[in-house]
């Protein structure tokens, strides 16, 4: 059975949910911006310490399993957060929500799943389409490894499942193709305690090197005003030009 990573929310989050070095980032950023919307909204990593902060956030998502595991955690949390976070299902190449925002964020790599110039193109689109006049986008990617370009295939020997608790092992191979720039990640995993079918799920990512990601803000009309470097991703902030 081969699935997309974000089939498996509970998994995703026990990879990615400790993941922090990009917060005081957004959190900086967002200073002042009451209304903010988020394209990839996942686990609400992000979005949750922004509600926490007092922001209004509409998270998009085009994961139902993310998006409906992220309502499990709101209908469990104080209300308040609840009422500051809406959830919105959809594509963020198609994004018609007839509304402006005075931040619109894509964090943790998300525009790394738009692969084509085309796709990358109708995003920032969307973008500028629900963008407040003074208002600011805010994404980060990753800074492409050599070593991971290479290729590789790495076991986890065993983990607890996230949902059952049983006992796992993972299989985790690597690609890349330098034409298209695109990095597959193929994970497998399979029980050590009975014969279930493997479950197989593959994230496949665009990268994005240093030097172009300022020509492709610049052909679609974008202006980076600040670049950091955030751990093991580059944060840009932009504005339409």
């Amino acid at each position: 059975m081969t699935d997309s990573m974000y089939e498996h929310p509970s998994f995703y989050r026990m990879l990615h949910d400790g993941r922090g070095s990009d917060l005081p980032f957004y959190m900086r950023i967002t200073e002042g911006r009451s209304r903010i919307l988020e394209l990839g909204v996942g686990s609400g990593r992000v979005a949750l310490p922004l509600v926490r902060r007092g922001h209004r956030v509409v998270g998009v998502d085009l994961s139902a399993p993310m998006l409906a595991s992220l309502a499990k955690t709101l209908t469990e949390g104080p209300p308040e957060q609840a009422q500051g976070l809406r959830l919105v299902e959809g594509d963020a190449r198609a994004l018609e929500l007839g509304e402006r925002f005075d931040a619109i964020l894509c964090p943790f790599n998300g525009m790394a799943h738009h692969h084509g110039l085309e796709e990358f193109g109708a995003v920032l689109q969307r973008v500028r389409a629900h963008l407040e006049p003074e208002g600011i986008f805010a994404f980060d990617v990753s800074i492409p490894d050599p070593n991971s370009l290479l290729g590789s295939t790495s076991d986890v020997p065993w983990y607890r499942d996230p949902d059952d608790g049983g006992v796992r092992r993972a299989t985790e191979r690597i690609e890349y193709s330098p034409l298209t720039q695109v990095l597959t990640i193929t994970t497998t995993t399979r029980s050590m305690e009975d014969d279930r079918e493997p479950v197989e799920m593959v994230l496949a990512l665009r990268q994005f090197f240093p030097m172009e990601m300022p020509l492709l803000l610049e052909r679609h009309g974008f202006e980076i005003v600040e670049r950091a470097q955030l751990g093991d991703v580059l944060g840009y902030v932009c504005r339409p030009s």
